[in-house]
Parts: structure tokens; C-alpha cells; sequence
């Protein structure tokens, strides 16, 4: 028997507040003044926002802080534990009474329902996404109850951080109806990208990918679809490559990586030959050791350009996409060529205008008012440890 979508949803408010009734009692611990929880995209990886924060405060204050990251596949994870790092298992009564007890809990997308937000805790909201693109919350057409339901995870934020003014505006203020504090200093994810990665990280990075000396990378990252898990899409790898050799010269490989929320179903469905860097552990290291990236509507084309690399995107489904969920700016403002098949894709590549993407890219920044300085991961983290009232070492 199938369940619709709206009784699916009704039944994961009634089980989450029945989570929050078992484990009630938890909250009756203290608040450890020196603890810290992180997670990052609904525990899967060690990524993104959290990640480089909590690098940041094993840099700024070693020792001084209890951090802690819950996963839901622990092992793969064991080697943080070599630096001090609490690794434990997402769900397990450890990482709730963690979670419960810790002073500061940071995430880039939603906590918990579960889980009781207690007086007295700091929670730090990175989310995983800057410029202001495909629309998200409340601004999507979601029904009451997805709202109650994204409301019960989204609930309790002290500080986001935002990586532009419009972000700031458009998704915090008018999509998530946040009204607290806002951190304009970036996304922390985003600080190599920024200030540059030094070449020999950069190197260690093709080569854990299996990139030969001398090649190329095109990266290709579709964000997720609300209505689907599978992206069959389409695209033609050697296509592609052929034109990226014709325009820029040399040999260039492909690599497909999939959306975290899909990153289970999709993993070699749609690689046809190209790398398959769905378990690579952090999106941001494929953006400093690609070359090109080719999405669709994800917000790593913000990610991207702040490097100034070439972004192409490729939406057969444009017309669907934008009747679903559709963009905060028309995507034909955006500054990257846009092809709706893979033909017009390799005609944007071959008559890729480098001078004049660079100065659209610059005014795009403006338009949106980038807060991005290179220096987020030590904003956030500063912060981290005011709160926990930890002094810098350094």
C-alpha cells in the first residue's frame, strides 16, 4: 500500500515528537561548557561548512574544546579520531546525549526533529549553499505540512552565516523567516577558493582522484530534483571532453558527482566512463582540482566562480524545474553560458569567451553583494570559542 505524500509527512512529525518525549530525560545533564557538535549534510560526510570551522578551532584554540561529529557510518571517519575528534554513530545514545548536552551545535542543513533544543545551547546554522539560485523553504510551493515539518529541524538558530547580501535576504529573511543574527563573512567552505589552495594540495587531491599528469578535469554535478532520485540526464561525456580539448587545449577527463540527498541511489548509474566521485569526501577539494564544472541549478556554480574557472550549465529539464521550484533570479541572468542540450553545451565550450565571462562573473558578485573574504572558517569558529569561552592559542 502506498502512503501519499502529505501522510508520510504527518507520520514523521508524530515520530519525531515522540522521539523528543524518549529523550527527554537527557535533558536534565548538564550543558558541557566545552563541547562541541558538528554535522554536515544530515550526517553523511565531513564536509562542507562544519568541516572547515572545526579544522579552524583545532588551529585556533588546540585542545581546549571537546569536538565531536556524529555520522551515520562512523567507520569511515575512524582517522578523526587520531586528532582528538569524538567520532560517533548517528542515532546511537551516545550522539544524543552529545547532542544534548553540548554548548555549541553547528550544521549545514537540518537537525534532527528528535532531538529538544535546550535553553542554554548555541546553535550555529551554516547551511551549504551561498549566491541565491534555485529557490528554497518557504518560497517553494510546499504544502502545510512539509512546512511543520522543515520548521521542527529548522527551529533554534543563535547565528547563520551568509555568503552574500541576497542570500542573506532572499533565503534567510523571506524563505526561512529567520530574524536573528547573521554572520556576513562567507562560507567557510569556500576560503581556498577564495585565497587559493597551495599547488601541492591541489596536486594530492588529482592524484587521490586518479587524475594522470598533465589532464584535465570536468566536473559534472547536477543538484537533486524534488520528484526523483535517479538523474538520467543525458549527458555525452565524450562530447564534452572533445570540446574542452578543442577550446582549451590538452586532455581532460570527466567526473560525475551526485547530490548529497541522492548520493545512495546514484552512485555509478551515471558515470558511462567518467570518474565516479560520489564518494570523494568533500565536494569543495573536486572544485579546486577541476578545471571546468558543469551543473545545472546547484549552488556550487557560486562556489565555482569565486575562483573565476569556467561553469557550464546543462538543463534539459529547465522548463519543468522552473514550474516546480523555480529561481530567486532568472537563470538567464545568471553569468554562466546555459545549454538545454548537449549539443548547444559543447558550442557554449568551443566559443567560451574567457575575457568577458570573467567581467560578468565580477558584476554578478556585486549584483548579489558577496560577503565572501577568504577568512569564514576563522570569523565562525572565533565565535565558537567566545561562546565556549576559549581563548585563541595562537
Amino acid at each position: 500500500m502506498l502512503i501519499s505524500h502529505k501522510a508520510s509527512y504527518i507520520i514523521k512529525i508524530g515520530t519525531a515528537l515522540a522521539g523528543r518525549a524518549i529523550v527527554s530525560p537527557l535533558c536534565l545533564l548538564p550543558i558541557q561548557k566545552k563541547r562541541v557538535l558538528f554535522q554536515s549534510f544530515r550526517e553523511k560526510q565531513y564536509a562542507c561548512n562544519p568541516r572547515y570551522i572545526s579544522e579552524a578551532l583545532e588551529r585556533l584554540c588546540p585542545g581546549e574544546l571537546e569536538i565531536g561529529w556524529a555520522f551515520r557510518q562512523p567507520e569511515k571517519f575512524a582517522y578523526l579520531r587520531e586528532r582528538g575528534i569524538r567520532v560517533m554513530q548517528s542515532g546511537s545514545w551516545e550522539a544524543i546525549q552529545f547532542a544534548l548536552t553540548a554548548k555549541v551545535v553547528c550544521m549545514n542543513t537540518y537537525y534532527k526533529p528528535t532531538l529538544p533544543r535546550r535553553r542554554g545551547q548555541y546553535f550555529l546554522r551554516t547551511w551549504h549553499g551561498g549566491g541565491a539560485y534555485k529557490r528554497v523553504g518557504s518560497m517553494t510551493k510546499m504544502e502545510w505540512y512539509d512546512r511543520v515539518y522543515i520548521d521542527m529541524q529548522q527551529s533554534g538558530a543563535n547565528l547563520y552565516l551568509s555568503s552574500s547580501k541576497m542570500f542573506t535576504d532572499l533565503v534567510l529573511r523571506k524563505s526561512f523567516g529567520y530574524t536573528g543574527e547573521v554572520m556576513e563573512e562567507g562560507m567557510p567552505r569556500n576560503d581556498l577558493l577564495v585565497r587559493g589552495a597551495p599547488e601541492e594540495m591541489v596536486r594530492a587531491i588529482r592524484e587521490r582522484i586518479g587524475l594522470k599528469d598533465g589532464e584535465h578535469l570536468a566536473l559534472y554535478a547536477p543538484t537533486y530534483r524534488d520528484d526523483t532520485q535517479v538523474h538520467a540526464f543525458g549527458l555525452d561525456y565524450a562530447a564534452l571532453t572533445d570540446a574542452l580539448s578543442a577550446r582549451f587545449g590538452g586532455a581532460w577527463r570527466a567526473g560525475f558527482r551526485s547530490h548529497h540527498v541522492t548520493m545512495y541511489y546514484e552512485k555509478g548509474d551515471n558515470t558511462h566512463g567518467a570518474l565516479d566521485l560520489t564518494d570523494y569526501p568533500d565536494m569543495q577539494e573536486l572544485l579546486l582540482a577541476a578545471d571546468v564544472l558543469v551543473t545545472d541549478y546547484s549552488s556550487s556554480i557560486w562556489d565555482m566562480s569565486l575562483a573565476f574557472k569556467p561553469t557550464f550549465l546543462y538543463c534539459p529539464d529547465l522548463d519543468r524545474y522552473r514550474a516546480e521550484r523555480d529561481f530567486y533570479i532568472d537563470i538567464h541572468e545568471w553569468p554562466f553560458p546555459l545549454a538545454a542540450d548537449n549539443a548547444a553545451l559543447a558550442a557554449n565550450i568551443r566559443g567560451f569567451d574567457e575575457e568577458k565571462y570573467r567581467a560578468d562573473v565580477a558584476a554578478h558578485h556585486a549584483r548579489l553583494g558577496s560577503c565572501e573574504t577568504g577568512h569564514a572558517s576563522e570569523a565562525a569558529a572565533r565565535r565558537i570559542m567566545q561562546v565556549c569561552g576559549v581563548t585563541e592559542k595562537n
